[in-house]
């Protein structure tokens, strides 16, 4: 009874102390640690540890006293024992000592989910440099003769009680049954949403780990290859629980490691490569040895291991070119449309607002809305976009606005066409248009005196108050005056007064005729600001580097490659891949060389978006490449 009650007892404690490691594990701590003491002569390792929590950015502290060596170096581990969870992230430096002494490590900083902490400093005493001998004696304790000890192997003098004998050794286990064991129960896998879809059409990619035993030190060695995707991560929360879900008849534990919404960017049959992870199982071993703590799970051994995921294969269908609206401009999903007039009447000059809102799920990120159709009489600046699109399992949703600014610029009764957007329904596999009402705007005032025409305008964001003094009506008659004397002074300052205005005139003319002209060739536009809107995106990425923003570094980098090259060649957005960028280069003699470093760029681009963090340097380097890139770029097409 004794026995049963005291064994009772134990499991109860257990249970409460599992379940209050279990709260414990679901905090999150930042915490610096080290070694207290350093021999001048050798390095030390400094790691700056954040449990369960996602790092947006970190700041290590000055070590003055000691010459960095390496790093920062990341790790990432997660673990999953007995169906808890935790997470951690590591910043490791190895360090040398540059003195002996007392040195002070500052506190480092980190925020995490947007919250800013920080590490408590390091006291490190750096003593006198040590031999390699002076250090084995450590390992092995006193040796009081100088020279090999008689009685090292003498099992009387190494164990003189007898303690050796009596501990039962520990059990020996088959390495490669044990690994087949693992094997046949952990397994990693990606699963797909859909398997065939069309071009510009979203699926998820998910990888799953699929497990029987506890887990730690899980890393991902090796992400899944997303070659021929535009692809953006979906956030996973890293206090998710394992759940149970059964596969070819068999029960897992199962958590998912990464999740991505794809769009295929060229048709085909396209690979998600297979990933790789590392982790170490504790594995229950069997022992001849019988104690009270056995009957508790006791006899775990911790064995590392390797496990590799499937890879996919997808079907890209190409979107059907029968019955393609002339709207169509690449969106691919389901969506809604709707537009409005700012109001139904306005002055010359008076600016009102056209806004269109299309709305639903699908490749929002990509979708381009044309420019309305407007009669004589009125000029349209490109809009000013704003987005609330979300990215969950479902894939990406929400809704993007365009407000076009429109300015009439003669009096009259108008009627502004109706709007038209076109989108491939993948579900009904058709092309569905959409179309605006038909507006009526009522415009009075004095004529502007410029003939309608559709311009594009770069500072269209910025907010436009009052545009009637712009450009004043120019009368076409004049009055009637008498000269009273023809006595012109032969003065050169008064001849320069009377011509100035003329010239003034001529030059405006011209600069107006250029800007109309560039108003309607909008790919041309686009073809000359390429160059411009690649180092405006680039310069964004720059401050993203500065700041340790790696994804969104490398997503803007990756904007300002795709983006130049779009408007370079007048691809199309959903017609944008590396297959018909290479075609293009190789159709303006691009050297073979420059385009296989636009392909490591992008592919460098694709990888980092998804692979642990990049250090700062790799950052910088991948910039230089960049504006390097797209200035050959610039100079070998003609």
């Amino acid at each position: 009874m004794e026995s049963s009650s005291l064994k009772k007892n134990l499991l109860l404690l257990l249970i409460v102390f599992s379940s209050c490691s279990s709260v414990l594990w679901a905090q999150t701590k930042f915490y610096a640690s080290a070694n207290k003491q350093v021999p001048v002569n050798q390095n030390l390792q400094v790691n700056f540890t954040v449990e369960n929590g996602e790092v947006r950015s970190f700041n290590p502290p000055a070590f003055k006293d000691f010459q960095v060596l390496s790093g920062p170096n990341t790790s990432q581990s997660m673990s999953f024992i007995n169906g808890s969870v935790s997470s951690s992230q590591t910043y490791s430096f190895i360090l040398r000592p540059k003195k002996e002494g007392v040195f002070k490590i500052g506190k480092a900083t980190v925020n995490v989910d947007g919250s800013n902490l920080e590490s408590s400093e390091l006291t490190i005493e750096v003593t006198q440099a040590v031999q390699q001998q002076a250090q084995q004696q450590r390992q092995r304790g006193f040796n009081p003769f100088g020279f090999g000890d008689p009685f090292e192997d003498d099992p009387f003098f190494n164990d003189p009680y007898g303690q050796q004998q009596q501990q039962e050794p520990e059990p020996q286990v088959n390495q490669s049954d044990v690994q087949k064991d693992i094997k046949e129960n952990t397994f990693l896998r990606i699963a797909l949403s859909n398997n065939s879809v069309y071009q510009g059409e979203q699926l998820t990619a998910t990888l799953k780990l699929y497990f029987s035993y506890s887990l730690g030190n899980l890393q991902l060695t090796k992400a899944m290859g997303l070659e021929g995707f535009w692809n953006q991560e979906i956030q996973i929360d890293p206090n998710q629980r394992p759940r149970i879900e059964e596969y070819n008849g068999k029960k897992y534990h199962v958590v998912d490691i990464q999740k991505y919404t794809l769009f295929p960017q060229r048709s085909g049959t396209l690979t998600l490569s297979a990933a790789e992870i590392s982790a170490i199982a504790q594995v229950q071993v069997q022992s001849n040895r019988r104690n009270i703590w056995s009957m508790f799970g006791g006899n775990l051994q911790n064995v590392p291991f390797k496990i590799s995921s499937n890879s996919v294969s997808i079907n890209v269908k190409e979107l059907p070119t029968a019955n393609k609206p002339a709207s169509f401009n690449g969106a691919v999903g389901e969506y809604f449309f709707n537009s409005k007039l700012s109001a139904s009447a306005s002055k010359t000059d008076e600016p009102v607002t056209l806004t269109t809102t299309i709305s639903g799920k699908g490749n929002l990120k990509f979708v381009e809305m044309n420019k309305p159709q407007l009669p004589d009489g009125f000029e349209v600046y490109d809009p000013k976009v704003k987005e609330n699109i979300s990215n969950n399992d479902a894939g990406f949703s929400g809704s993007k606005q365009y407000d076009f600014l429109i300015i009439p610029r003669q009096p009259g009764n108008y009627k502004i066409p109706a709007v038209e957007f076109s989108f491939f329904n993948p579900q009904t596999q058709k092309y569905v248009t959409l179309s605006s009402q038909e507006f009526s705007l009522n415009v009075s005032g004095e004529p502007s005196g410029i003939t309608g025409t559709v311009i594009t305008n770069s500072n269209s964001n910025a907010n436009i108050n009052n545009l009637g003094s712009d450009i004043r009506y120019i009368k076409t008659s004049m009055s009637s005056y008498e000269v009273q004397q023809s006595t012109l002074p032969a003065k050169v300052g008064f001849a320069a007064a009377y011509i100035s205005p003329l010239l003034l005139l001529f030059m405006f003319i011209a600069v107006k005729r250029k800007s109309d002209a560039n108003g309607r060739d909008i790919i041309g536009t686009k073809r000359k600001k390429a160059l411009s809107v690649a180092r405006k995106r680039l310069t964004a990425a720059n401050k993203l580097q500065k700041d340790g923003n790696k994804k969104e570094f490398y997503d803007e980098v990756s904007r300002a490659s795709w983006g130049y090259l779009a408007d370079k060649f007048s691809i199309e957005m959903s017609a944008l891949c590396k297959e018909n960028v290479g075609d293009k280069l190789s159709a303006k003699n691009v050297k073979p060389e420059t385009q296989q470093r636009l392909y490591k760029l992008l592919n460098t681009c694709e990888i980092a978006l998804y692979a642990p963090v990049s250090e700062v340097g790799e950052m910088k380097e991948n910039y230089d490449a960049a504006i390097n890139l797209i200035a050959d770029l610039e100079d070998e097409i003609k």
